[in-house]
């Protein structure tokens, strides 16, 4: 027979039922908080998953739409700016066009209407303004060169050059220029200029100066030089300007007759033993050398052709320049020899070049039958 203790503590509804009740109630609480605690984070990582998808896929769609809307637009803008670019550049031209023929006109009514020589050479100097900052002409006289006047177009002074004068031989841009009567881009140093002209175009100092001659009936009376290597001259005009004014003292003074001149046959090339040097293939030395004997050989034929003009013109009909100009030929082929032959192993004849090129214009059988031929000791590599 049981006990009634043991009968109380198995009975369902005794008081230890009621506790494990209790303690699987609590249980199965803290297992469904955990799990929806899970659920919720779970559910936020989810959510700003997408947020952010969603964020960048917007922000890319509206960058992609904004890009292609302003390519539309900057190919309008562009397409509109360029034919507005057109137009304005066509009536640009066609007033530029209008300007500068109407300055020409002007400048050539002012020299006409010149009174005299010196006014010619006053007007001249003035006009240079419109195409350049710093000018200043030099009236040949004899076998030098006076300055006329000067401007400073950028200060409206008239320049420090006074009335200086230069021996044309001591300035061999200037000696060229007017031996050959056609324009000539100089350095600005004094060798080429004189010292006083190379300080006066000394700005910049890298700047080239253009020898623009006034040439009346084939002599040339004047020489406008120009400061054109800053990048503000006009080489076009101010050679237009000088003849101009080369054609109104032709106007204003008459022509002497001309000589008779004979016809010979077409003329030849120099001789074909002498070539310009391979300057890529000198050193800087040689090349240096090469370039003193070339100015060298320009300045000693412009001599000729200046200061013998007229046995330069009968040894030209006569087909003999070397017999009409032997004292001064073989003088400078001396020098040449000695300053420039002996002491550069790859020099090339640069004399006898020049005396071909200019002297003879291009026609070497002009030297005569008497003439040496260029000089030797040329280095076969040349």
């Amino acid at each position: 027979m049981e006990s009634p203790h043991s009968a109380s503590e198995t009975a369902p509804g005794g008081t230890g039922g009621s506790a494990c009740r209790a303690t699987f109630s609590r249980l199965l609480g803290e297992q469904r908080a955990a799990a929806l605690e899970q659920i919720e984070a779970a559910w936020q990582i989810q959510v700003a998953r997408i947020e952010e998808e969603l964020s960048t896929g917007w922000r890319q769609h509206i960058a992609h739409a904004v890009d292609e809307r302003f390519q539309e637009i900057s190919a309008r803008v562009e397409e509109v700016f360029a034919q507005q670019l057109d137009t304005r550049l066509a009536e640009l031209r066609g007033s530029l066009r209008s300007e500068l023929a109407d300055r020409l006109n002007q400048s050539l009514r002012r020299l006409r209407n010149s009174q005299s020589e010196a006014e010619v050479h006053a007007n001249l100097l003035d006009l240079s303004g419109m195409f350049c900052r710093r000018a200043a002409l030099l009236i040949v006289d004899g076998q030098a060169a006076r300055c006329e006047g000067a401007r400073d177009f950028t200060t409206e002074s008239g320049g420090q050059l006074g009335d200086m004068e230069t021996p044309l031989a001591s300035a061999s841009g200037l000696l060229s220029a007017v031996a050959a009567k056609d324009t000539l881009i100089s350095e600005c140093t004094a060798a080429e200029l004189s010292l006083e002209l190379a300080g006066f175009f000394s700005q910049p100092p890298d700047g080239k100066v253009g020898l623009f001659p006034v040439v009346s009936h084939d002599k040339t009376k004047a020489v406008l030089c120009a400061g054109v290597g800053d990048g503000n001259a006009d080489v076009a005009g101010l050679e237009l300007l000088a003849m101009m004014a080369g054609v109104t003292l032709d106007a204003r003074a008459p022509a002497q007759a001309p000589a008779l001149v004979s016809i010979s046959a077409a003329p030849v090339t120099a001789s074909a033993g002498t070539v310009e040097p391979d300057w890529s293939a000198l050193s800087a030395t040689d090349r240096d050398t090469h370039s003193r004997a070339r100015r060298f050989a320009r300045v000693q034929v412009a001599e000729m052709r200046l200061f013998k003009d007229p046995a330069v013109k009968e040894g030209r009909a006569r087909q003999d320049l070397y017999s009409a100009l032997r004292p001064e030929i073989d003088a400078a082929r001396e020098a040449f020899r000695v300053n420039f032959v002996a002491a550069c192993p790859s020099m090339v004849d640069h004399l006898h070049l020049e005396l071909v090129r200019t002297l003879a214009n291009d026609d070497a059988r002009l030297l005569g039958p008497d003439y040496p031929g260029e000089l030797g000791a040329v280095s076969d590599s040349l």
